[in-house]
């Protein structure tokens, strides 16, 4: 059976329901809420069509939780958003686990907590933006 090939500017609508949220604060991978006036998470409504959540809020994913990318994360991965400007789910396996790696070496090995001038010292990087085949309007 042919597969379809889904350009990187299309997004699917969210299909998710807040019984799966459910069942994954019931198998300890999310954090009950503490609040229905402004609840920790939310279900994105059908219609939007790519992400776009309300200020203060980020983007995850059911696989993230799964694999025990919940948030929040450590302060250093924060960080390190922070200064790309960028969501975690904008990062790709491989960039995700460089942090994880540097963060286990300075924990388990060096013995100190994962520390920002040495990331920089380390590792050098420019964010990428390619152009957007999205139309105007």
């Amino acid at each position: 059976m042919p597969v379809k090939l889904i350009a990187a500017d299309d997004w699917r609508p969210s299909t998710v329901m807040e019984r799966w949220l459910q069942d994954l604060e019931r198998e300890g991978l999310l954090r009950p809420l503490t609040s229905l006036m402004r609840p920790e998470r939310i279900v994105p409504p059908a219609e939007h069509q790519e992400p776009s959540p309300p200020e203060g809020y980020v983007v995850s994913f059911i696989k993230f939780c799964r694999h025990r990318l919940g948030s929040p994360t450590s302060r250093f991965m924060r960080a390190l958003l922070h200064h790309c400007g960028v969501e975690l789910q904008h990062f790709s396996p491989n960039a995700i686990s460089a942090t994880a790696i540097f963060a286990a070496v300075c924990e388990g090995y060096l013995g100190v907590m994962p520390h920002w001038e040495l990331w920089l010292h380390l590792f050098r990087g420019e964010l990428f933006h390619a152009p957007s085949r999205t139309k105007a309007g």
